[in-house]
């Protein structure tokens, strides 16, 4: 029984140094200087606060500031902008992603830690897509003034316009509390010294805020209480009360407040009993006393302190709640108190023109608890630097000398220490009651404060591991009455992991303490596998897979264990590749088989030459085209005897075929050149070869043609392959020159006979040799010419003899008239005296025919019948002189 009792003393009072630590660790002045409205301000450093006028802030709603220790201002935000306490842009301090009609477009915390750094955090109006981010600001950049060195990191996106912050059980972290749009799921973020972790605490409790509504759905205020345990939930979607733990910081335990439907700010009292709810019908301020127990029985103590047109509230240093309107600032006096008893003073607050709006600033709630004693501490776990610090209460003049004990003698001379504010580390677990000594000149003060130093939780995550890529292993914090934080968010005992990293996790014991434990875990090496990508192969291909590596073994898809693998037919292929740490890695290829192109040129031809062959095919959809001659037709035409092949390509695959062609020349024929005949020639045209065919131009089939006659003569020769000859030839006939002497004569003593005539491209041989177209006899004796064109030659003879004759007269028997002016009359030598005249002697020259027939008569003849009109022929004479009578009779022959 002692025992127990004794177990519970130490864990109440464990609890009180904690709650101790919670209160006095936040009594600083941080909350002392506040902006917000249009250009509308309060210091809270006095009592009442004094206006401020300097602001440079104009907004409908969200906004927040921070100040040091001692309430003096250190920078200030809208959500979009933040300005230093100079009141200038801070540095890289434009273009945050909050908003102006944001509800709590902005909170501002103190990295826990570290001396200069604050994270400032933002939400989009309506839950636009920016959601919630967060900067961080360094404030030992730019001479004190600040910087903003990181920008708009997001956190979660889309959340409501709903954010709070309270401190970490453990009195140095802080949670940041905002909702998620769309869902039930509140989302906590814890904020180390190395900046927020990634991975929210989620609790999935109350109402969906739903998009929707212009946006109102996602308005309203998230309130903690001053011990951060109470969280108030104030919007259009209802009215709500959770319990929180700043431990895990899950929330539990909903309350709907079924008296206050809808609402837009909410504040506790100071003391935790009473919540505040600005209701949104007729913005009424609603007091309910939460001590009331279930959901109903705080419904029912709903009090309204008659308000007109509230919205934001919020506690202020003074512990006074202080209520936003667009018609002034009002105040709730003593809200502890129950019912009209806290007494509510509307639009008290002089803002000295400036001009308040919907909202104020947001802060870290758990900031404005009071201080006990005047002495604040922090950091109460074992191993920490215990912070401790004196606040004065009332103005005094300053001691003469400073003394603190801590009460851990075991710590030597760090026991004691003469700053008024100072650290101490504490050597074991436990309560201790510290001194602080203050010597005035006139007397000495003495303040004490029991301090309980928390045990920490003992964590062990064992060595560092090492693991096969692929493979998983538990890491394990389990400690009795623990909570945990790991370092990838999760809130179990155990996590198990599969990825390289470093891992720590924080573990809570009961009274908020942690110990941190970290444990990095490797992969071990994998066998170095890549069976590459999938691939398609051409019909008939083979692919090598070959993974081979030293010291491994293999396993393939059908169980073989070569380090290769040789594929010929369509399928997927798969290994598994066993390193001597038993790590393995599998690698899988699919391999698929195209078709090769359809091709064929056929068989071997023998073809006569000059026929036409085509060979290929017509064009095929994405093919491509190669033959021997480097050509990419679809098709070919062979000219020549060869081997003629063809490659066609569809998708990477290529098919070949190949033909021998052989063009066998036809039979040659040749019938001789082109040639003349002499009229009556004939000639023999000769087109034989053995085991032939033969076709002549008129249809014959022999091989030899006679010609006759004038012509074109041709010959087709098959031999017997089927290849045909051909050969043709002209035959000209030419007509031998006509030459007629005459026939043989006899002439009168002294007379000169000139026979022959000149015809054109005519040659002349006479038996004398000479050359010319006529000749003149004057000898009797026998003539002769031989008449040539080209050639054909005609020969004539005529005998002459002579006589003396009567009269003197020769009748010839022969003309010529064909112009050339040799023998072309009927000229009858002796008929016509010299310079007669048309007086002299007349001779009568009748002609006939052979038939008798008169064809020509004159009375006087004068030697100038041409034959005009006449045919050739021989004609009948009867030449009778008219005086004399005397007459000769005969024939002459008319040749042309």
């Amino acid at each position: 029984m002692t025992s127990r009792l004794n177990l519970l003393s130490f864990w109440f009072l464990a609890f009180v140094a904690m709650q101790l630590s919670f209160y006095g660790a936040q009594a600083q002045r941080y909350n002392n200087n506040w902006y917000f409205g249009r250009n509308a301000g309060l210091n809270f450093n006095t009592s009442p606060p004094t206006p401020l006028t300097d602001g440079k802030l104009s907004t409908d709603e969200g906004s927040a500031s921070i100040s040091d220790a001692n309430g003096n201002l250190l920078f200030y935000s809208d959500g979009l902008t933040i300005w230093n306490k100079n009141h200038q842009v801070m540095e890289n301090g434009t273009g945050l992603f909050g908003h102006p009609s944001t509800t709590q477009a902005v909170i501002i915390a103190p990295t826990p830690g570290k001396t200069h750094s604050y994270h400032v955090f933002t939400q989009d109006y309506q839950g636009r897509p920016n959601g919630l981010r967060y900067s961080v600001v360094d404030l030992s950049r730019q001479n004190g003034l600040g910087e903003v060195v990181t920008k708009n990191e997001l956190l979660q996106a889309p959340t409501t316009e709903m954010m709070a912050a309270t401190l970490h059980a453990n009195g140095r972290d802080i949670w940041v509390l905002a909702h998620e749009l769309g869902t039930n799921h509140f989302i906590a973020f814890l904020l180390t010294s190395a900046g927020p972790i990634a991975t929210p605490v989620i609790s999935s409790i109350g109402p969906v805020y739903n998009p929707g509504n212009n946006g109102e759905n996602a308005a309203g205020h998230i309130r903690f209480s001053l011990d951060g345990k109470k969280v108030a939930v104030s919007s259009t979607v209802s009215v709500d009360l959770y319990d929180f733990d700043p431990a895990t910081g899950q929330l539990s335990n909903r309350r709907n407040i079924s008296s206050v439907p809808k609402g837009y700010g909410a504040e506790f009292s100071p003391d935790g009993t009473k919540l505040y709810v600005s209701e949104r019908s007729n913005f009424d301020i609603i007091q309910l006393d939460i001590t009331a127990g279930t959901a109903e029985a705080i419904s029912a103590t709903a009090t309204s302190l008659r308000a007109n047109a509230i919205y934001a509230l919020q506690l202020g240093p003074d512990h006074k709640i202080y209520a936003a309107g667009p018609t002034g600032l009002g105040v709730i006096e003593k809200p502890n108190e129950k019912g009209t008893a806290s007494i509510y003073l509307a639009r008290n607050v002089n803002l000295a023109g400036g001009i308040s709006t919907l909202g104020l600033p947001s802060y870290v709630q758990s900031f404005f608890s009071s201080p006990a004693n005047g002495i604040t501490f922090s950091n109460t776990c074992f191993g920490d630097e215990t912070q401790f610090t004196f606040h004065e209460t009332s103005a005094s003049q300053s001691p003469l000398s400073v003394r603190w004990d801590f009460g851990d003698p075991t710590s030597g001379s760090a026991n004691s220490s003469t700053s008024l504010s100072t650290t101490h580390v504490f050597t074991a677990p436990g309560t201790y009651t510290v001194k602080l000594t203050r010597t005035f000149a006139d007397k000495v003060e003495e303040h004490s404060i029991a301090v309980t130093i928390l045990p920490v939780p003992v964590v062990n995550l064992g060595p560092d591991k090492f693991i096969c890529p692929g493979s998983r292993t538990v890491l394990d914090a389990t400690t009795p009455g623990a909570t945990y934080r790991w370092s990838n968010g999760s809130t179990s005992p155990t996590i198990t992991v599969g990825v390289a990293g470093t891992y720590w996790v924080d573990v809570f014991n009961a009274n908020g303490c942690t110990s941190r434990d970290e444990v990095v875990v490797s992969l071990l090496p994998v066998p170095a596998l890549e069976l590459g990508p999938n691939r398609e192969l051409c019909q008939g291909q083979t692919l090598l897979l070959d993974v081979t590596l030293p010291n491994v073994t293999y396993i393939w898809q059908d169980g073989s264990t070569n380090p290769t693998f040789t594929v010929t037919e369509p399928g997927t292929y798969e290994v598994t590749v066993t390193n001597q740490s038993g790590c393995s890695s599998t690698d899988a290829i699919t391999i698929g088989f195209i078709p090769l192109p359809d091709i064929d040129l056929g068989p071997d031809r023998q073809l006569c030459e000059g026929e036409v062959l085509f060979l290929g095919s017509h064009t095929l959809p994405g093919a491509t085209y190669r033959w021997q001659d480097g050509s990419t037709n679809a098709g070919f035409f062979p000219k020549q005897s060869g081997t003629y092949w063809q490659e066609i390509t569809i998708n990477g695959c290529t098919s070949r075929d190949e033909v021998n062609v052989i063009f066998t020349p036809p039979p040659t024929v040749n019938l001789g050149n082109d040639t003349t005949l002499c009229l009556g020639q004939t000639l023999a045209l000769n087109a034989f070869q053995s085991d032939a065919t033969y076709k002549w131009q008129d249809g014959s089939t022999q091989p030899i043609f006679m010609v006759s006659e004038p012509g074109t003569y041709w010959v087709e020769v098959t031999n017997a392959l089927g290849c045909t000859g051909r050969d043709e030839i002209l035959v000209y006939y030419l007509t031998p020159p006509s030459i007629e002497l005459g026939s043989d004569t006899t002439l009168c003593s002294g007379d000169v006979l000139t026979v022959g005539q000149a015809l054109p491209n005519v040659t002349y041989l006479w038996q004398d040799g000479s050359t010319g177209p006529t000749y003149a006899i004057k000898e009797p004796g026998t003539y002769r010419v031989t008449a040539s064109l080209q050639h054909c030659s005609q020969t004539d003879a005529i005998t002459v003899n002579f006589k003396n004759c009567v009269a003197g007269l020769f009748v010839p028997n022969i003309i010529t008239p064909n112009g050339d002016g040799v023998n072309d009359t009927f000229f009858i030598h002796g008929l016509l005296k010299p310079n007669a005249g048309t007086t002299g002697e007349k001779w009568q020259l009748t002609l006939y025919d052979r038939w008798g027939k008169v064809q020509y008569q004159t009375d006087h003849y004068q030697n100038n019948w041409a034959a005009e009109g006449f045919s050739e022929g021989t004609y009948l004479y009867y030449l009778q002189h008219n005086q004399e009578g005397r007459t000769l009779k005969g024939w002459v022959e008319v040749v042309r």
